[in-house]
């Protein structure tokens, strides 16, 4: 994968993210930021 596919794929994923996100909010209800990913304190275990 060149650093250019590569670039494009992760801008995809960022976008695919934001969707999901929008569309919690839309479901459950609350704001899209209250969708993004957070760090886990015990490491994800």
């Amino acid at each position: 994968m060149t650093d250019e596919e590569m670039e494009e794929f992760e801008e995809a994923m960022d976008e695919q993210a934001e969707e999901l996100r929008e569309a919690l909010a839309e479901d459950l209800g609350g704001d899209p930021e209250d969708y993004r990913k957070r760090p886990v304190a015990d490491g994800g275990e």
